[in-house]
């Protein structure tokens, strides 16, 4: 199963941001104007991008790449091109190890290839028996180190001074910031002496401007990153802060909630009292208003009470008269 997918093709044409897709470009572009020759091998293809440029100017490429998905997609944006483009890259999926070839190319391309590979010296071996006499090989691959996962080893200056063969030899190096661009030439009669003196000064020149670049860059990130810390940090305390703040405010806000509850509950249960005070007395005099009514009409039916209403209506009747 492919979980890493290289979408060269897509960056190229900044899908991936502007800035990266102008980085691609110019790796992809030195590699096109360094090809010589009309037959062109290109290993490690991922989605096309190098054999479609290269198509486009009449350029027979034969292109290939160990992933199905990468082959597929750069069949799909083959379709895209013009039938005369079409006719001059063919795709292949292949693994460049096993792999049967049966003609040498005049410029054989390693876009970003080298740093997925364990085995470089046989790897290289088998990349420059493939080119023709006054052919090239063209490299490009990560400068230094780089952690992405899908990467086997660093390379510095000194690999590619290594792969130097009794008739292959270093043309041209080009450092692009985190990349480095190597050209291969193959020539049986090169003189050796004559060819390293006139590139040593001006490699180690070129060497250490690139580190000299890869050092500035991480200064300049470095300082990027404290200050982001520093900008985190205080944006942490303040908020701790804020948050102490509003702790106390939210403590305060609930006691003095709490304090209006009390007092309210308070003075409900006051009014409660009172209420009950006053029905206990109601109760009380409702209850003596009965007993005297009671005695009342127990009275009025008795003799003495039925002889005195009589004698009191008898003095108001002669009172009136």
């Amino acid at each position: 199963m492919e979980k890493i997918k290289d979408r060269i093709y897509d960056a190229y044409y900044s899908e991936k941001g502007e800035e990266f897709g102008k980085k691609v470009r110019e790796r992809i572009h030195w590699i096109t104007q360094r090809v010589r020759g009309v037959n062109v091998l290109d290993i490690g293809c991922s989605q096309g991008i190098t054999g479609i440029l290269l198509a486009r100017e009449g350029k027979k490429v034969f292109a290939i790449d160990s992933s199905t998905s990468a082959i597929e997609d750069a069949k799909n944006n083959l379709l895209k091109e013009e039938k005369d483009t079409q006719n001059f890259v063919h795709f292949e999926k292949a693994n460049f190890f096993i792999y049967n070839f049966k003609e040498k190319y005049d410029s054989v391309i390693l876009g970003e290839v080298l740093e997925h590979i364990t085995d470089i010296n046989n790897f290289f071996s088998k990349a420059s028996s493939l080119v023709k006499e006054n052919g090239y090989i063209i490299i490009t691959t990560p400068f230094g180190i780089n952690d992405f996962i899908d990467h086997k080893r660093t390379f510095y200056l000194n690999d590619f001074l290594e792969l130097q063969s009794e008739n292959l030899y270093i043309e041209e190096v080009k450092f692009f910031g985190k990349w480095i661009g190597v050209v291969y030439k193959h020539n049986p009669e090169r003189s050796e002496d004559k060819i390293l003196q006139k590139y040593d000064k001006q490699l180690m020149r070129e060497f250490e401007k690139a580190v000299y670049n890869l050092e500035e860059d991480y200064i300049r990130k470095n300082k990027e990153l404290k200050k982001r810390n520093a900008y985190l940090s205080k944006m942490l305390k303040d908020s701790k802060e804020e948050s102490a703040d509003n702790s106390k405010i939210e403590i305060q806000k609930y006691y003095k909630e709490k304090e209006e509850k009390l007092k309210i509950q308070k003075e409900l249960y006051e009014a409660y009292s009172e209420n009950e005070s006053i029905l206990q007395k109601h109760k009380k005099v409702l209850y003596d208003y009965e007993t005297l009514l009671d005695r009342y009409h127990n009275l009025k039916n008795s003799k003495l009470g039925k002889l005195t209403t009589k004698y009191w209506q008898f003095r108001n009747k002669k009172r009136r008269n």
